[in-house]
């Protein structure tokens, strides 16, 4: 049964992972028409548009909003290096606030959502018990990021270790912002007739697959990891 659900859900991330990269082209439309403001808007404080960014990441992420979308609009609108730097001090800092919420502010309403979902409980009996190795492992998964740090921030982890597991979102992040600098490459192409030799295409294209393969192994690993430490973490993944 469990061999089953392996392959399945293999499958089902390598589906995904195609159905991205048919998506990337038509992305750029999406952009183009969706972020025009906001790129506008970011575009007119200048070289405070990095601190523009963070701060609505930072008050937007609290509320479920997805972090992947973020990252993806941070891909398009920024320099490669610039969109990876601002999305990793966005994503510490939203971490360290959620950090605050989940602890001090929300925390009756947080441990109420876990007394009715059993999976967040077991999640959260296996920070307890494991700590900083578990959240780092968990934060190497595609998992809601505002969900997980919710979580972490109820138990009885303290705050040190869990900012320094954060860092495990860095690589699935990095690969969002390269799928939005690709997408507002190729809208380019498509809108605004620039134009990139073949090889630099590939290249770009080759990038993608690169980045969906780190993905794939490091949450292979990680899973394999958790399930090492508890065989019912199988139930989570």
């Amino acid at each position: 049964m469990i061999s089953l659900y392996r392959n399945t859900y293999s499958i089902r991330r390598v589906i995904t992972s195609i159905a991205i990269i048919i998506s990337i082209i038509f992305i750029g439309y999406w952009l183009e028409s969706h972020i025009a403001l906001l790129e506008a808007t970011l575009q007119e404080l200048g070289p405070w548009a990095g601190i523009g960014f963070i701060a609505l990441f930072i008050v937007l992420t609290p509320f479920f909003f997805s972090v992947d979308v973020l990252c993806v609009i941070a891909g398009a609108l920024f320099t490669l290096n610039e969109a990876i730097v601002y999305v990793m001090i966005a994503t510490m800092m939203a971490a360290a606030v959620i950090f605050y919420l989940g602890r001090y502010v929300a925390k009756e309403k947080a441990q109420m959502l876990l007394q009715h979902h059993p999976k967040l409980n077991m999640c959260s009996q296996l920070i307890d018990r494991n700590g900083f190795k578990v959240m780092f492992l968990l934060r190497l998964l595609p998992i809601p990021f505002a969900l997980l740090s919710y979580v972490f921030a109820i138990s009885r982890s303290s705050f040190l270790p869990y900012w320094i597991a954060t860092t495990g979102l860095f690589i699935y992040n990095t690969a969002l912002v390269y799928f939005g600098y690709l997408a507002s490459h190729f809208s380019n192409q498509l809108t605004q007739g620039e134009n990139y030799d073949g090889p630099h295409n590939i290249l770009l294209f080759g990038g993608v697959f690169a980045c969906i393969l780190v993905i794939l192994l490091i949450s292979k690993i990680a899973k394999h990891q958790l399930v090492q430490i508890h065989p019912n973490t199988e139930q989570l993944l």
